[in-house]
């Protein structure tokens, strides 16, 4: 059997919804007939045509089961089934940016939303950062002057892990940084910026990870697109963004050879 054989199993609407839910638990037809609403006869088919290509198995009670085998295509294609929700997104954008391992875990992201407008995907960012209580991690390729103050009086108020990979480019302007404090040198010991801020040649994502949600932006024609994101507040989508946030984190380079005195 080669691909293009097995593939077109999934032509059929009704086969691909007894497959899936056959991946959930074992059932027997009367339970799939009842669960799906589809005609007994048409089950029995889809039931054959699946056992046939030995993606599911017939057990000695009747109930039929999903294979080895079918468990890794049922994985694919649920990663394709989640990235459909987000092809406008993702074919206008850079996902290089993005590691293979975690691109596949695609699958687990399907509430996840796409925001197209630039001005609440910057009020959703700062949210983020204002409402977090436990941790905020972020990947930025330029200050955002309205945040700083907040994360400032975040540090001052309460215990809270906050680390930043930032983009070297903004970081060998000194006058530029320092615009952004009263007191540059005691905003890093606060934050204690040598242990919390790594620094990255060049970005190519942006992001905010916090106990509030998660929020997403890719490059487009070489640049941060902030006029596009993913979002969402739930606890897959925060778990991908940190572990995104932890890829990029092992890459990053200390900060203290970057910094003027």
């Amino acid at each position: 059997m080669d691909l293009n054989e097995l593939l077109i199993e999934f032509t059929n609407k009704g086969r691909y919804e007894v497959f899936k839910s056959l991946y959930k638990e074992k059932k027997r037809h009367s339970e799939l007939e009842k669960e799906l609403n589809i005609p007994g006869p048409e089950i029995s088919r889809n039931l054959k045509r699946l056992v046939k290509k030995k993606l599911i198995s017939k057990t000695i009670d009747n109930e039929y089961e999903i294979t080895s085998i079918g468990k890794i295509l049922y994985e694919i294609l649920n990663i394709f089934e989640s990235t459909l929700k987000f092809e406008e997104f993702l074919n206008n954008h850079d996902i290089s940016s993005i590691p293979i391992d975690l691109f596949l875990q695609f699958g687990k992201l399907k509430k996840v939303n796409v925001n197209n407008q630039t001005m609440k995907n910057i009020q959703k960012w700062s949210d983020l950062v204002k409402n977090s209580e436990k941790y905020i991690l972020a990947i930025s390729d330029q200050f955002q002057n309205s945040i700083l103050p907040i994360v400032e009086r975040k540090i001052n108020n309460q215990s809270i892990e906050i680390k930043a990979l930032i983009e070297k480019a903004i970081l060998m302007d000194s006058v530029k940084v320092g615009k952004q404090f009263k007191d540059r040198h005691a905003f890093y010991d606060k934050v204690d910026v040598f242990q919390n801020v790594r620094v990255l040649s060049q970005i190519g994502i942006s992001l905010i990870a916090s106990d509030k949600g998660a929020i997403v932006f890719l490059s487009k024609g070489g640049k941060i697109d902030y006029s596009q994101c993913l979002v969402d507040n739930s606890e897959a989508f925060v778990n991908w963004t940190r572990e995104l946030f932890k890829w990029y984190w092992k890459k990053g380079k200390k900060l203290r050879p970057f910094l003027k005195k």
